[in-house]
């Protein structure tokens, strides 16, 4: 049975965190100050990674602003959508015909 995962999944975070911003000061060195800012989103990947965004245009800048397709986990091959894996299981035994005569096509046959 095939692998089949989401690329990724993206979940909106609930309240607010605290970020650290970074401001340099013109004798060198810098200044730290914390704000308190919309919490942001989560990005998790099939293997347990994940990574925060802080907000949708962070998203959109990585790409994870639209949504995700599924990919089989044990070749790598991005699959589409569910409906899909018949006719790329198709492709795949067809070792690449394109063309499977249907009983009336073949010779001799006739209608």
């Amino acid at each position: 049975m095939a692998n089949i995962k989401p690329r990724y999944e993206v979940h909106k975070l609930p309240g607010t965190a605290t970020r650290t911003y970074c401001n340099p000061r013109k004798e060198g060195g810098f200044d730290y100050e914390d704000k308190e800012v919309d919490a942001g989103f989560m990005v998790y990947f099939p293997n347990g990674a994940s990574i925060r965004c802080w907000d949708g245009d962070h998203l959109k800048q990585l790409g994870f602003n639209e949504p995700a397709s599924l990919v089989d986990m044990d070749s790598g091959d991005e699959v589409g959508t569910i409906s899909s894996l018949k006719t790329r299981s198709e492709q795949k035994t067809s070792s690449g015909r394109k063309f499977k005569p249907g009983l009336n096509e073949e010779e001799g046959a006739s209608a």
